[in-house]
Parts: structure tokens; C-alpha cells; sequence
């Protein structure tokens, strides 16, 4: 009997990075397209991703932000700012930073950051992944690492940055204290120097606390939102923790 994979994905800049935990097995695919690394996987898989799912447009425009990231950035407090606000759908597909960023102000009366500019190509591939393969819908779920890792560290926030040494050593930490193999899970990554090449240190702490979160918590993982309206592309709005 096939028996449930809980996964976390973080975006690199070589593309995506996978890890899994499946009882007693683990371990981790890398690969440039989302389609390829999720289509390898058997549905039954429930997916966080650190990436926007579900995006503003114009007949939405009675938020001026998504009420998931508002939320977030409540529970973070001081480290709100980790929480970006992500283009609507009409600038999602402009060609320059320029006019997204104009569009944007023009629909939800804000100016588009050079951050989340810099990861659209990202939000792109997941939201269109979502909006070709609806049977993933419900099973590919917006979380966010740090708010993940706060949720993990009894709700209390982290100490150290996650680039630095200290912020690394700090979220292992607390990873080990929920799935003990973390650790070792970790520093396999950190001896494949075809990995590193693609996918930074940060970047493997928030894959891997994203399939911790997601194995943890099971069938309590919820929506940090009471609202989750859905998008033109069908995609909803939720962070899930």
C-alpha cells in the first residue's frame, strides 16, 4: 500500500529543489522545471512550496494585499519583512519591471518590488503549473519558511539571520527536535557539491523545514487565513502551517 510523501520545494537559482519524507524513507531531486520534479511524484503527495500561490487581479481589487500575507506578517511580527507582496495576475506577465511594476500600482495602488520582480519567472511556473494540472490543486499548498520555522520554535521567532552561519545551526536545530534525521539529512546536502553549485545553504534549510512542517504536522496543517478567495487562474490565496 502506497503510503502518503509529504514534501517541501524551495525555488533555487538553478531552478527547483525537492525533499521528501515517507515514514522511515527521505531524500531529494533537483531539477530546472517544476513540471518535471512534480510530475515524478505520485499524486497522493501533498507539496508545500515557498512561492506564491494564488495572486490578486483587478476584480479583486477589494485587497489592496493577499489576506494570507497580511496575516502573516501580523504573526511575524518584527520579521515581517520576509513576507513580500506578490504582483497581481495582470502584472505577472508584463515583459519589463518597469510596466509591471506600473500595472501593479495601477490595480492594487502599489508599486512592484525589485524582489518579487526578480522571482516572477517563479511564480509564473507555479501558478500556471497549478492552472494546467488541476488535479494538483488542494495538493500543492503556498508556505513560508520563515513563518514555518517560528511555528516549529514553539511560535517564538529566530535569532540569527539564515545567512549566516548561526541562523543555519539555529534552524537545524530546530528541525532535529521534530525529525531527528534532519541533521544528517542536511549535511548529505551540504557533501554533494553538484547541489551546492545549484542550490544555496538557506535554500536547503527551507526545503527541508517545509517537508518537516508538512510531515509533522499531518492533517493539522492548516491555512493561517480564514479567508482563501481563489483567482481568475483558479489558484487560492493561503499560507499553510
Amino acid at each position: 500500500m502506497f503510503k502518503r510523501r509529504f514534501t517541501g520545494i524551495d525555488a533555487c537559482r538553478k531552478g527547483w529543489l525537492l525533499i521528501y519524507i515517507q515514514n522511515e524513507d527521505h531524500g531529494y531531486n533537483f531539477d530546472e522545471s517544476l513540471e518535471k520534479i512534480i510530475n515524478n511524484f505520485p499524486a497522493q503527495s501533498r507539496i508545500l512550496v515557498d512561492m506564491p500561490v494564488g495572486l490578486l487581479e483587478k476584480k479583486s481589487s477589494v485587497f489592496i494585499q493577499r489576506p494570507c500575507d497580511a496575516d502573516a506578517r501580523k504573526m511575524l511580527g518584527k520579521k515581517h519583512s520576509s513576507i513580500f507582496s506578490p504582483p497581481c495576475i495582470e502584472a505577472l506577465y508584463e515583459k519589463s519591471y518597469v510596466d509591471a511594476s506600473r500595472v501593479n500600482f495601477e490595480i492594487l495602488g502599489k508599486k512592484l518590488s525589485k524582489q518579487s520582480w526578480n522571482i516572477v519567472p517563479k511564480i509564473r511556473e507555479v501558478n500556471a503549473f497549478l492552472h494546467l494540472h488541476p488535479k494538483w490543486r488542494g495538493k500543492i499548498l503556498e508556505s513560508h519558511p520563515e513563518l514555518a520555522f517560528q511555528f516549529l520554535n514553539n511560535n517564538q521567532p529566530l535569532l540569527h539571520s539564515k545567512k549566516t552561519k548561526e541562523g543555519i545551526t539555529e534552524r537545524i536545530q530546530i528541525l532535529e527536535k521534530h525529525y531527528p534525521p534532519a541533521g544528517s539529512l542536511f549535511q548529505s546536502f551540504l557533501e554533494n557539491n553538484a547541489l551546492r553549485i545549484k542550490a544555496n545553504k538557506d535554500d536547503m534549510a527551507d526545503a527541508l523545514c517545509l517537508a518537516v512542517l508538512n510531515y509533522t504536522r499531518g492533517e493539522k496543517l492548516r491555512n493561517i487565513s480564514d479567508q482563501y478567495p481563489e483567482d481568475s487562474l483558479g489558484n487560492r490565496m493561503g499560507i499553510w502551517v
